[in-house]
Parts: C-alpha cells; sequence; structure tokens
C-alpha cells in the first residue's frame, strides 16, 4: 500500500491536483428501503473494484461553471433509485454470504482542479500511470465492509474540460447494468427522467435447493484450492485488508492495435474452407490472442491452459432475467485445452473451440454453475490461463451529462497478468486495442506471434505493426 500511496503522490503532481474541500458523502435525495440486499454467487465472487474514467473536452456553448454541483445532486437524486449503492457490504453470520446493507451510508464524490490541459495529457486512450490521480483512490477504511460501493471524482481542468472518475464495486453490476446506470444519472443531469427503472432483485439467478451440480465446471476453482495470487477476490476475502491487485514489477504492459483490416483478415481465416458458417470479432480475436499467448508463456504440458471470458445470460436463462436486471448476469464461459495442442491446432479449429464455449452456456449450464458456487464456493480457474474481458463495444462513449460526450470512456488500465482487456481505440471505426501485461520476454514473443500469424495469413508487408509500451 505505500508504494501505491507514492504513485498516487507522484500522479496527482504530474497533473497538478488540488482537491477542492473534502471528500463529501452523498446521501439519497429521498427516502431509501431500510433492506439487506440478496448477492447471487456470481456477484459474492466479484468483490473488486472497477476504475473507469471519461474524458470530457470543453464545450464553448455552455460554461461548466454549474458542471460540479450539478452531478453532485444528480447523483443523490439517482441514490433513491439505486439505494443499495449508498450501502455497504455486510456479512450475513447465519447463512455465510455477502450481502449488500441498504443502509444509507452513502456514496463518495470528490472535486478536483488540475493546472494543466487535456491536451497537454497527449493519447488519452493509451493507459497512463498519470490517470489513476483522476480516479477516487482514497478512503477513510481499510476494510472491504467500511469501503463505499461508489466514489466519484470530477476533475476540471484549466482548458475547461473534465473527467468523470469512478470507482464502483464489482458487486453493484456488470457492464450492462453499469452502462444503464450511466444513462440514467447522466439524464438526469440533462434535467430529464431516468432512461429506464433497474431490477435491483438478484433472486432470479438464487441456486436451486437443493443444488443440482449436472455438469464438470473446469471453469470454477474451489475455494479450497484457491492460491492467494489469484487476483479475483472472493466473500472469504473480505474481512482481509484491502490489496493491490497490480501485476509485478517485472511484468510490463503493452497495447496491441487491431485495426478493421486485421480483424477482416482473422475472419476471412477462420471462414476458409466453410467448416465455420458466421464468426464474430471477439470469436477470432480470443482464438488468436489465446494461441500467441499460450505460445508465449512456457506452460505446464500436463496442465490446461484456460481461456475464460464473459457471456451474457440476461436472454440465455429460461425464464429470461428482467430487461433491465441490475447485477452481475454474467457467465464465464471457457475454451481449455493442454498448451501443445492450443498451440498446434489450427486457427479455424481455435475459433470452433470459442463458439463451442459459448454454446454451452445454457440455461442448465448456467444453473448447475450457480449450483456448484452454492457447494463449492468456487471462483473463476484463471491458473495457467487468463480472463479476456471486451469492453470495446460498450456504449461509455454515449454518456452526456449536458456538456457533451466524452473523447474516451474505459477503465483505468492497472496491468493484471491474468486480465486482459479489449477497449476502444477511440476512434470507434470498428478496431480496438488489447492491453496485456507480461514479462519482457514474454512480451516480445507474444508480439513476434500475433503479428506473424496476421502476415502469414494475408500476406508480407500488408500493414505496418504498431505496439505501444506503457511504463509502469
Amino acid at each position: 500500500m505505500v508504494g501505491e500511496a507514492a504513485m498516487a503522490k507522484d500522479c496527482e503532481q504530474d497533473l497538478k491536483l488540488e482537491m477542492v474541500g473534502e471528500p463529501e458523502t452523498i446521501l439519497p435525495a429521498g427516502p431509501t428501503p431500510a433492506t439487506a440486499l440478496f448477492l447471487s454467487n456470481t456477484d459474492q465472487v466479484l468483490v473488486i473494484p472497477v476504475e473507469t474514467v471519461y474524458f470530457y473536452p470543453a464545450n464553448p456553448a455552455k460554461p461548466a461553471d454549474k458542471l460540479v454541483e450539478t452531478l453532485r445532486d444528480s447523483l443523490a437524486k439517482l441514490l433513491v433509485t439505486y439505494h443499495l449503492m449508498a450501502g455497504r457490504l455486510s456479512m450475513n453470520e447465519q447463512e455465510q454470504r455477502l450481502e449488500i446493507d441498504c443502509n444509507r451510508k452513502g456514496a463518495q464524490f470528490t472535486h478536483y482542479t488540475s493546472g494543466v490541459s487535456l491536451e497537454e495529457l497527449g493519447d488519452v486512450t493509451l493507459p497512463n500511470a498519470a490517470f489513476r490521480a483522476l480516479v477516487p483512490t482514497k478512503f477513510d477504511a481499510t476494510v472491504v465492509f467500511d469501503l463505499p460501493l461508489l466514489a466519484i471524482q470530477v476533475t476540471t481542468f484549466k482548458c475547461g474540460g473534465y473527467t468523470v472518475g469512478v470507482m464502483m464495486s464489482h458487486t453493484l453490476f456488470d457492464g450492462p447494468a453499469a452502462i444503464e446506470f450511466f444513462m440514467n444519472y447522466a439524464a438526469l443531469a440533462r434535467g430529464e427522467g431516468l432512461v429506464c427503472l433497474p431490477s435491483l432483485d438478484r433472486t432470479p439467478l438464487k441456486a436451486r435447493d437443493p443444488p443440482r451440480v449436472t455438469f464438470d465446471h473446469p471453469e470454477l476453482i474451489k475455494m479450497s484450492d484457491l492460491e492467494q495470487s489469484n487476483p479475483f477476490s472472493t466473500a472469504e476475502s473480505a474481512s482481509a485488508e484491502v490489496v493491490s491487485l497490480e501485476a509485478p514489477i517485472k511484468h510490463v504492459t503493452k497495447v496491441f492495435p487491431f485495426t478493421p483490416e486485421m480483424i477482416e483478415i482473422l475472419k476471412k481465416k477462420a471462414l476458409e474452407g466453410d467448416v465455420i458458417k458466421r464468426v464474430s470479432t471477439f470469436e477470432v480475436l480470443a482464438a488468436h490472442i489465446w494461441q500467441s499467448r499460450t505460445k508465449a508463456i512456457e506452460l505446464p504440458e500436463d496442465k490446461p491452459t484456460n481461456l475464460l471470458f464473459a457471456v451474457d445470460i440476461r436472454k440465455r436463462t429460461i425464464p429470461p432475467l428482467p430487461k433491465h436486471y441490475a447485477g452481475n448476469a454474467v457467465f464465464a464461459a471457457s475454451a481449455r485445452d493442454v498448451p501443445q495442442v492450443v498451440r498446434d491446432m489450427s486457427f479455424v479449429e481455435a475459433v470452433q473451440r470459442i463458439q463451442e464455449a459459448i454454446a454451452r452456456v445454457t440455461d442448465e449450464y448456467i444453473r448447475s454453475s450457480i449450483d456448484w458456487g452454492q457447494i463449492y464456493k468456487g471462483v473463476p480457474a484463471l491458473a495457467g490461463g487468463f480472463f479476456l474481458s471486451a469492453w470495446w463495444k460498450m456504449p461509455f462513449y454515449e454518456i452526456d451529462y449536458g456538456w457533451g460526450k466524452p473523447i474516451y470512456a474505459g477503465p483505468i488500465v492497472t496491468p493484471l497478468i491474468e486480465f486482459l482487456l479489449l477497449l476502444s481505440n477511440g476512434t470507434q471505426d470498428g478496431g480496438c486495442n488489447l492491453i496485456i501485461a507480461l514479462e519482457p520476454e514474454q512480451m516480445a514473443k507474444f508480439e513476434e506471434f500475433v503479428k506473424a500469424a496476421l502476415l502469414i495469413f494475408h500476406g508480407t508487408g500488408y500493414f505496418e505493426w504498431l505496439g505501444v509500451t506503457c511504463d509502469p
């Protein structure tokens, strides 16, 4: 924690930040129910903070003097509808599981000013350690139970632009539910009504009684077998001190851009031989990254390498979940095999593995997984593998608080070696950026394999490969 605090201080100095007043506690603007909110087994796993930042340019037609007040007041109004976000995690001692105590302890709101302009920050679409200072990191808490579930930091720049930095517990929402929250927040800030009413009830994803595990679930690992180094926090760690999730110092983080042309090359290769009839951008990227990373990292040949990725299950359950289900309605699908098989299989076969993993996510498979978690308190099995998270299609760029849309919106990137991100490239042209952290030697090999395959698929000299190394 000392090193993290020092880094945050350096970042604040780089951005010439000054806090305006003290962090405020924002309470719901009206009455809210004092209840305990049930958390599904998927919610239980995701006791981790999600940090995002949104960069907004100056709007000459609308002065920003009312910006901070508008965002503060709109948040208080929104917390009436999303009352769980003003609560805290707590442990239900009788059932020995986490829940949200809707106790109105509030969300945190902070205002900073910056002595630099957005233009001086350079390309805000690339990971930058200085951007850590744009999201809330200072809390009067040392354990998960004392942390606010939502914290917002508004930073106003000398050019008139601003950023909205958000720390939100993943226990609250998955990506689609978070998007709806921000759309509602923005609508209130613009003086409009809510875009939609969230369905906060998580019991549609409650385990069956008694639990019935009807499938093997190699994508999950029992809590008893979990290593402390696993980047996913759990209900068992909720009473532990808050820890950093950053990668070891020997790892480097790099951005790999995939242009629309590169993605089209991969799709054409996947469709060769007419074995596969249709293919998505995510499927070809996931297959390509899985094979390239497996080739670059020396893994035990007798242990499978897992590729895990999130599948939205809102329309896959029977009956379907409520349209505006506000929880974690995602399932960790898995493609896995021993390293030699992954390295040697054709690209078409690798894509088929991704598609088969998606197809396995049926209602019964979902229910079996939930029940497995009820019995074993398991988490995603990342040992020897990785989780690929796709953010680039989420409409974060539509979040307009009344001063215009963001020029960049996405997560604050921390170099987690088992967590890879596909992010927008800032142009919305159909391309995206891969953010990955590896040891230097592994990174060199990974880049070689990623590039070599594309060149082989299309032919030498088609494109100039651009890789951006991010200093820790």
